[in-house]
């Protein structure tokens, strides 16, 4: 896996890294043109930044969790950092996801921009449960996106979150939908939306108001905003993320 890390000073390491996941047909290299990096400086954060290629080979061969620990996690601790936290976009918040359910005790926190809420056969067995909160009420051995979902709602039903994660999204996302039962999960103070669709210019909107009033800004927290979710004809949509 490709990655690319950025110091907040040459001299020495922050204690914390913020990790970059890039969305589908994407790379690591997106983040620099779309100004996300730049962001970060900008503000004066210290944060060191890596960026991580997750592709969605790692999805399918199920090595995202173990990959992002044996490349990123592990030597990141070793490195020294305190706090590890997770931002993906899309395909990169669904990996991130799949992270923290098998190494949450490794992680800060977790930023999910306009994230990838898996295939229509889950999201439709989630459904039929009556949401996440009932569906992850039982156990499944399933090595697929049920096994983060299982964790996020565990998460939700003890209200403790220990892991926290923040989610942003356009308020005309193709995947508004699944991202509904997602969000239903979280704290309302920890869900954001902006205007817009699935697309670059979106998620920069939202890594900015992130950087701005999230947990690693130096100003005060954003109010949470409860997102108004459209209904497109009650479908969801499987168009690729």
């Amino acid at each position: 896996m490709r990655t690319h890390t950025e110091l907040h000073t040459a001299a020495q390491r922050s204690k914390t890294l913020l990790v970059l996941l890039p969305p589908s047909l994407s790379s690591i290299d997106d983040f620099y043109e779309q100004g996300f990096v730049d962001a970060v400086r900008q503000r004066q954060l210290p944060v060191d930044l890596l960026l991580a290629d997750i592709t969605a080979q790692h999805v399918l061969d199920n090595t995202v969790a173990a990959t992002l620990y044996t490349e990123v996690l592990q030597p990141a601790r070793a490195e020294g950092y305190r706090a590890i936290w997770l931002a993906g976009i899309s395909m990169g918040g669904f990996s991130a996801l799949h992270c923290a359910a098998q190494h949450a005790h490794h992680l800060a926190g977790l930023y999910l921009m306009a994230p990838y809420p898996g295939t229509g056969d889950v999201l439709a067995e989630i459904r039929a449960a009556g949401g996440a909160a009932a569906w992850c009420q039982q156990q499944t051995s399933a090595l697929d996106e049920r096994t983060w979902w299982h964790w996020l709602g565990q998460q939700s039903l003890r209200a403790q979150w220990t892991t926290p994660v923040y989610f942003g999204t356009g308020d005309a996302d193709r995947f508004l939908s699944g991202q509904r039962l997602l969000a239903d999960l979280l704290p309302e103070a920890h869900i954001h939306s902006v205007p817009g669709t699935h697309q670059w210019s979106t998620w920069k909107t939202l890594w900015n108001d992130w950087l701005d009033h999230g947990p690693l800004a130096r100003t005060e927290p954003l109010p949470g905003r409860q997102i108004q979710w459209p209904v497109h004809n009650g479908k969801q949509t499987t168009d690729a993320a």
